[in-house]
């Protein structure tokens, strides 16, 4: 990784041969288009630009300075791998020149697969995809690895069960086993090795990126086209989606969304692209940090829609300030219940705060009147039953198996 400084365009002689910009390393910048070929005639491969910022302005011409990165591999026999271009365009070419034709089944050497990310189907012997999660339709076939039994072709109801499962392992359904120490493993979805916090009693591993994939379009969708006001019916709205899991990394997401989405249509003064952006923000953290880093997902989500409507950044004392605050604030709250993570609790927890607070640290107060009422304590083994706040709340139509469990 390598940063330097770079133009647009070709250095004029009077700059080339002035002593003191030679001295400064202006006079023999490179054309960045110019960099790249000298880096691709030295063997160098999958060069990608990090960083890029103005520099200085000499006589009319711009200096940049380029932070960039390049590999220059060892050559040996390397295994490939068959992939399909998805597009939006018509072709691509690859690092190494290989053309990919949308639709056309072409192999390309393992080590360029990650640069492509998830623009290519990556494809097995018998035509399956095997680096994205595919949603059943109607004409598909079943897959009981997927745990898939029918699809409307072949039912006479024209029902079919999701892949995914929505309590425990999302392959299997078994019980997740948290490790103390990573462990490197495969992901059983995109078969990319990470450090991993836990696996399930089959041994599959999930990691976040295909775990939250499709939860995240859903909670971008609702959050994006929706009036709603209130806080909690928004979080009853998008947590009834069959695409959000009982537990899991969506819901570090799906906090900051729900904020700016209500804070927006309650008059806030914020941009569609903001909530995106809180959306976006929120799904980088990890999965597991209630327990791993101290500190709950939904508390840091909260602060960072807070943050993205003051425009916090690094350089913001008061703003800065107010978005850690309102973080600190929500997770007080949500640490005085002793127990394991319910994802329910804790985001019910933080946009019920979220309204209090706001009331005194927005411009604009917000609403947490909706009810939720919980159904998923018979299925969640860390439940704190009468301990919770929901438990008062806790759905009418399952007095049966309330009795059930008084009984027990």
């Amino acid at each position: 990784m390598v940063s330097d400084i770079v133009t647009d365009t070709a250095i004029p002689a009077t700059l080339k041969n002035n002593v003191r910009y030679r001295g400064e390393c202006l006079g023999g910048a490179m054309q960045q288009e110019e960099l790249v070929a000298m880096m691709e005639a030295a063997g160098f491969c999958r060069i990608r630009f990090i960083k890029r910022f103005p520099y200085r302005q000499v006589e009319d011409m711009d200096f940049f300075s380029l932070t960039y990165e390049a590999i220059r591999p060892v050559v040996t026999e390397e295994q490939s791998v068959d992939v399909i271009y998805r597009g939006p365009y018509g072709a691509v070419y690859t690092e190494s020149g290989i053309f990919l034709v949308k639709g056309r089944r072409t192999s390309i050497p393992m080590s360029e697969l990650s640069l492509l990310d998830d623009s290519v189907f990556v494809v097995d012997e018998s035509g399956a995809v095997t680096n994205l999660v595919m949603e059943t339709s109607c004409c598909s076939p079943q897959a009981e690895i997927s745990g898939v039994t029918g699809n409307c072709c072949d039912s006479p109801e024209g029902t079919h069960t999701t892949e995914r499962k929505a309590e425990g392992c999302m392959v299997c359904g078994t019980e997740l086993h948290y490790f103390t120490n990573t462990r490197e493993m495969a992901c059983s979805y995109c078969g990319q090795m990470f450090s991993s916090n836990a696996c399930c009693e089959q041994d599959h591993f999930v990691c976040d990126n295909c775990h939250k994939q499709n939860g995240l379009e859903v909670i971008q969708t609702i959050c994006s086209g929706t009036e709603e006001r209130d806080l909690i019916t928004l979080l009853e709205l998008i947590r009834s989606h069959p695409a959000i899991p009982m537990h899991g990394p969506e819901h570090h997401a799906m906090i900051p969304g729900i904020i700016l989405a209500c804070y927006k249509n309650s008059g806030g003064d914020i941009k569609d692209e903001a909530i995106l952006t809180g959306i976006s923000r929120g799904a980088d953290i990890p999965g597991g940090v209630c327990g791993f880093w101290g500190a709950c997902g939904a508390a840091i989500g909260a602060g960072i829609a807070v943050s993205t409507i003051l425009a916090a950044t690094p350089l913001t004392p008061s703003p800065r300030q107010t978005a850690q605050a309102f973080s600190a604030k929500i997770l007080s709250v949500i640490s005085k219940y002793r127990g394991g993570r319910c994802c329910q609790r804790e985001t019910w927890l933080a946009l019920s705060e979220t309204a209090r607070l706001s009331k005194e640290m927005l411009s604009v107060p917000m609403v947490a009147k909706g009810s939720l009422r919980c159904s998923q304590y018979l299925k969640n083994k860390e439940c704190i039953r009468a301990q919770c706040p929901l438990w008062e709340n806790r759905v009418k139509t399952l007095e049966p198996e309330l009795q059930f469990l008084s009984i027990s």
